[in-house]
Parts: structure tokens; C-alpha cells; sequence
């Protein structure tokens, strides 16, 4: 009989345990904010459809970002006179829709163009929406803001109200690469291709972000984003015939995108850097970063390392085995489950 209770209250305690081990399912661990300019090139459509299939992370709202007053790469003629940030929403609302979420999630379109100035935020609903998830959240559980395009959106709300930087960690994608980072392709015409081209969208807000406001950054240049280069051949092969959204994302990539064998998912490791963690003491465990002071950002959207702002976090390598492998993983269950 004492060998049974002992067997049975050691079971209960086993129970107990597990129940409590940190590895348990208990909902998202982070809480993110995703802006993007989603009616650009489709890096960022990709980049989206992975974040809402994560399970650990919780999208507190999407934000529409503008691509400048050029109109992008892969914009109907028709399209690129309308608001840049009214189509990102309508990307954000098809994918939403795609993933089971439609009607889940606050989306909000951004600033419609560029800042004009470094001192006049524009004042958008998606600036708003930062601001007020900002204020939801708390200095021991931040919200990532998550930008895959333009600054616009979280200069302007830092300039509205500069208290939300307690609450937050910006992650982006852009800027063109550091020292320590990889050289710039030498096939390539430095000279025009110098200043990075999210970066370049707007000058005003990058100084904003760099030159004046405290945000903690978590920058990912062109030269890292860069290493998340896809073979087209495995998006025909992968991606391609994974039911809706496999249809809708390569439907997306624009011609240009057939002028190489491989597309860059430059937008992917901002799934991977804030969501793709570690179960214990939660960090990007596969990716490498380098803590330095921030570059001033010069008028022409140059780095000048003789005025040192505050340490940021700018990364040197991203773990594209992990970004990959999940990615894939997560859009082949999403179309199975949807059949």
C-alpha cells in the first residue's frame, strides 16, 4: 500500500511540475505591432502571413506604411496614384482574412508620404495606434514594433508623445551597412545605391529615430536582410502550391522579381528576432548582433560616426535554417488545415 501512495504522489507531483515548466503552452509570450509598407515589394506580405501563423507572439495591430510619392515597384499604374498606406491596409485586411483573422486584428492605415520636416510628426490613425498599444504595455514587457519599411509612422508618434519609449523596442529593417558588417556587392553602383532604400523613403523620420528620440533599436541593415535570399525554384517547389495563401503570396512578388534565381524575404527576420525565440531566457539564440553608438544621420541619409548618439542593437547575422524552416512549416499546416 505506501508503495502505491508513494507512486501515486509522485506522479501528482510530476504533474504539477510539468504543468509549470516554462515550455507549457500558456499563449503568447510577446506582444508586437507590425508596420510595413505591404503595398511595396512582396517581402513584407510574407513576412506577415508568418507573424500571424505564430503561436508565441500576440499582433496588437498592423499599421499600412507608405512607399514615398514614387508608387512602387510592383504597383498597377492606377495604383500608385492612390494612398500608398490605404493599400497596405487592404494587403493587411486580404492576408488577415487568409490566416482565419479577419476582424481580430486593429489595422490602421499610416502617414500617407513622408515626414516634411524633422520637428512636424504626421499625425495618422496608425501613428495613434502605436501610441496607444505603446501605453498598454510596460518597460518589463515591451511591445516590439516590428517596421519593415519607412520610420514615418513611429517618429511621428514618438514626436506626439515621446513617454511611449519606455514601453518599446523598434525593430527595423534598413540602412545601408556598418564596419563590421558585410561590404556592399562591389558589381554594383555604390555611388546611387549608397543610402538604403527604406531608409531613403524618408530622411526626416530616420533622423528623427537616429539623431533625436531615446527608442531602444534593434536595426537589421541591408547587408543582413540581405542574407534572407529565397531560390525562386524553392518557391515554385515550396511555396507555390500551398493552397490560398501559397497562391496569393507568390501572385504577389511583381515581374521583377523573375529577373534572378533567388528573391530576397528581407522582411522575414522580424518574425525571427522577436517571435522564433528561446524557451529559456528568450533571445534570437542563432542570430548575432554587435552593440554600437548610433551613426548621426546626415541630411542625404548618410551615416556620420563622428557624432555618437545612444547604444543600439545592429545585427550582423540572422539564422535563415530557423526563419526558413519554420516559415514553410507554418504556411504547409495552414494550407493543410484549411482543405
Amino acid at each position: 500500500m505506501k508503495k502505491i501512495i508513494l507512486t501515486v504522489a509522485a506522479a501528482l507531483t510530476l504533474g504539477t511540475a510539468n504543468a509549470q515548466m516554462p515550455g507549457a503552452p500558456r499563449g503568447p509570450r510577446t506582444a508586437v505591432l507590425v508596420d510595413n509598407d505591404l503595398c511595396g515589394d512582396g517581402d513584407g506580405l510574407f513576412h506577415l502571413v508568418h507573424q500571424l501563423l505564430c503561436t508565441s507572439s500576440d499582433v496588437r495591430g498592423i499599421v499600412g506604411a507608405h512607399v514615398g510619392s514614387q508608387g512602387a515597384w510592383n504597383q498597377k499604374q492606377d495604383e500608385a496614384k492612390k494612398n500608398n498606406a490605404e493599400i497596405s491596409v487592404s494587403r493587411a485586411q486580404e492576408i488577415a482574412e487568409l490566416c482565419g483573422k479577419a476582424g481580430q486584428i486593429n489595422i490602421q492605415p499610416g502617414a500617407p508620404l513622408p515626414m516634411t520636416d524633422e520637428k512636424t510628426p504626421v499625425v495618422s490613425e496608425g501613428a495613434k495606434l502605436i501610441i496607444a498599444e505603446a501605453k498598454k504595455a510596460t518597460p518589463e514587457k515591451p511591445l516590439y514594433l516590428l517596421f519593415g519599411g519607412p520610420l514615418t509612422d513611429i517618429a511621428s508618434a514618438w514626436l506626439m508623445d515621446p513617454s511611449i519609449s519606455k514601453n518599446v523596442v523598434l525593430l527595423w529593417i534598413g540602412g545601408q551597412e556598418y564596419n563590421f558588417g558585410h561590404p556592399f556587392p562591389p558589381q554594383h553602383n555604390v555611388g546611387r545605391n549608397l543610402v538604403e532604400y527604406n531608409l531613403r523613403l524618408d530622411v526626416n523620420a530616420a533622423k528623427v529615430v537616429f539623431n533625436q528620440s531615446d527608442l531602444a533599436l534593434w536595426q537589421i541593415p541591408r547587408d543582413v536582410y540581405r542574407q534572407c535570399m529565397y531560390s525562386l525554384a524553392e518557391m515554385d517547389d515550396k511555396i507555390a502550391p500551398l493552397g490560398k495563401i501559397g497562391e496569393y503570396l507568390t501572385s504577389k512578388l511583381g515581374g521583377f522579381a523573375r529577373m534572378a534565381d533567388t528573391y530576397v524575404l528581407g522582411d522575414s527576420p522580424l518574425c525571427l528576432i522577436s517571435t522564433l525565440t528561446t524557451t529559456f531566457e528568450p533571445g534570437a539564440a542563432g542570430c548575432f548582433y554587435e552593440t554600437t553608438p548610433a551613426p548621426f544621420i546626415t541630411d542625404e541619409g548618410l551615416y556620420d560616426f563622428s557624432k555618437k548618439g545612444r547604444d543600439i542593437i545592429v545585427y550582423k547575422s540572422v539564422d535563415t535554417r530557423l526563419l526558413f524552416g519554420d516559415m514553410e512549416s507554418r504556411f504547409r499546416k495552414a494550407a493543410n488545415f484549411s482543405k
